[in-house]
């Protein structure tokens, strides 16, 4: 099989190996017309008619290329986060939470799967969530007084961040009086709403970002270095390899092979060849980088009716369940065997579908892998002639919900919807695809009766996520892989609003969405709003389905109501099995 293998020997980068088969003489063109007119020169140098024609697009696009430099500008200033999380450690905090949405949570969700917390570091968790379940757990979790929040929101106006915010922030004033604001810090851009609002709350601290920086580039940035310090990871070692990927991929001149190059080119050609299904095979300990690279691929290559769809968590199966629309890739550790992992792999790539493989040293070669990926995406994009840094259709979704959360204000309640086509067993479907209603199997039959060769499953679970309900979606991932051979991706809403959201609307129309809604019976209260947090998430959910519908996505809902998550999804599970039968 023929193979593009970047030399790393000597090199301090993590080693990339490309095994492209029947693709590689197409890659290698692209990469020769990229060379030819010195694209790696023009990217260090903003050069936007790389991307876009239009003159407006190309302005907007320069003001987003921050992150390039980024890991540089961040470098001096390690001292001064490390002096604040000393700071913290030394006031008694015992537990870090992060609140935000997409960029601002992606890169602390990973780093702490990836790295052990250091002996002085805190434990960390995320809430990236309106579920009032997962809301109360975090709760439930640590001790409030002996808590820092980090309320993360790069524009300060996210409606998600700033809910958390006021949420905890409520809370700590009923144990603390006036002297809440001591448990909280803001990661945020200069001249944002949010700024204010943290100063006059008495925040501990405020971390201004980069306006130049968008959220889904920012992991090199506060938004993820902070966390990470508090978590106690060397964030020194993590920008230096950072910027040794910086150099490789051209910073400071020219160079032989642009890593982030080659992986773009081949992301971009494959694409375009309908290999658009990027699906990442990881060992246990790296299962949500998937996270991180699904805001970054979709959000950023997603519109104008082309993209590519990162594939995470899809159940690794046998050659003949594929079609021809994959790309595997393989991020790994070099010392760490992964057996099963790389086996099936192997067998993919003798298949004859192509496998992309790159292999760190250890964890801290995330720096390198994060800078790596930015810029293949942003390559990616220039070989699809769009604009990687916006998000046309993320915003539908928003305007949906804020509609109806004015009718919340006004009215009390959410509009009510149409009725179900059917409900049995407690559970209400709701499409409008022609078909028998007569059982759930056979309104399951209609829904997935439509899916082609080049379509993916997108499970969208505005449920609380839980070890047993992930077990369960994956069940039901694995069956529609095994029955109908398509790609299949699920999320819990509303985080994926901020990072597959944009593919979902502005990509191909090839996919299927499943939404799964719930009752709460639970429910929270928001501080200074007349509704709870289940009424936002419901919102949420309304508010993406007439987005999904007015782009002409194919949709069906599933609201499981009083049953619940996990049972719901059993039974769902159950009905499907006779559909697909």
């Amino acid at each position: 099989m023929n193979q593009i293998t970047m030399d790393t020997s000597t090199s301090s980068i993590p080693a990339m190996t490309l095994q492209l088969g029947q693709y590689q003489a197409a890659v290698e063109t692209k990469l020769q017309d990229f060379n030819a007119k010195n694209f790696t020169a023009g990217f260090w140098q903003k050069q936007a008619d790389l991307w876009v024609q239009d003159a407006e697009a190309q302005q907007s696009l320069r003001s987003f290329m921050g992150w390039l430099r980024v890991a540089e500008t961040m470098l001096p200033r390690v001292g001064e986060i490390e002096e604040f999380a000393q700071e913290v450690r030394a006031a008694g905090f015992k537990h870090v939470v992060v609140m935000g949405m997409g960029g601002s949570t992606m890169t602390p969700i990973v780093f702490k799967q990836a790295f052990e917390k250091s002996a002085d570091g805190l434990p960390l968790l995320v809430l990236d969530t309106t579920n009032p379940g997962s809301v109360r757990e975090i709760e439930e979790a640590v001790s409030l007084p002996e808590t820092l929040f980090v309320v993360a929101s790069k524009s300060g106006t996210t409606a998600e961040p700033l809910a958390f915010g006021d949420y905890f922030y409520a809370r700590l004033q009923e144990l603390k009086g006036d002297k809440a604001g001591e448990n909280f810090v803001a990661i945020t851009d200069p001249g944002s709403k949010f700024v204010t609002q943290a100063t006059n709350e008495g925040y501990r601290r405020i971390f201004l970002n980069f306006a130049e920086v968008g959220g889904r580039f920012s992991a090199l940035s506060y938004f993820g270095l902070v966390p990470a310090a508090l978590y106690g990871i060397n964030i020194q070692t993590l920008l230096e390899r950072a910027i040794a990927m910086m150099r490789a991929a051209g910073s400071e001149g020219a160079v032989a092979h642009n890593p982030g190059l080659e992986l773009g080119v081949a992301l971009g050609v494959l694409a375009q060849q309908g290999r658009d299904k990027l699906t990442l095979v990881v060992p246990e300990h790296l299962t949500d980088l998937g996270l991180w690279l699904e805001q970054l691929i979709a959000e950023s290559t997603g519109k104008e009716d082309k993209g590519i769809l990162p594939v995470a968590g899809d159940p690794l199966g046998t050659p003949e369940v594929y079609g021809p629309d994959r790309v595997f890739v393989y991020v790994g550790y070099e010392n760490q065997p992964d057996a099963e992992n790389r086996r099936k792999v192997a067998a993919l790539q003798a298949a004859g579908h192509p496998v992309i493989t790159i292999l760190m040293r250890d964890a801290l070669d995330l720096g390198a892998e994060f800078f790596r990926w930015e810029v293949a995406t942003a390559v990616a994009s220039a070989v699809l002639e769009i604009n990687p840094f916006d998000q046309p259709n993320v915003q539908a979704a928003k305007t949906a919900t804020d509609q109806l959360m004015k009718v919340v204000v006004e009215r009390g309640s959410l509009p009510q919807t149409s009725a179900p086509v059917l409900t049995e067993n407690g559970l209400s479907y709701y499409t409008s695809v022609a078909g028998s209603t007569a059982t759930a199997a056979d309104v399951l039959k209609a829904f997935f009766g439509q899916a082609g060769t080049d379509n993916f499953l997108c499970i969208q679970a505005y449920l609380m996520e839980t070890p047993a309900l992930n077990a369960e979606l994956d069940e039901l991932r694995r069956l529609v892989q095994q029955r109908l051979h398509i790609a299949t991706a699920a999320g819990y809403g509303p985080r994926f609003l901020h990072s597959t959201g944009q593919y979902h609307k502005g990509g191909p129309n090839t996919g299927l969405f499943l939404q799964l809604t719930t009752d709460h019976a639970q429910d929270l209260p928001l501080p200074g709003r007349p509704y709870t947090f289940g009424t936002f998430q419901n919102a949420q959910a309304a508010g993406d389905l007439e987005a999904l519908h007015t782009a002409g996505r194919r949709t069906l809902r599933v609201h499981l109501g009083s049953v619940g998550g996990e049972a719901g999804v059993a039974q769902l599970l159950q009905d499907l099995k006779k559909a697909l039968a």
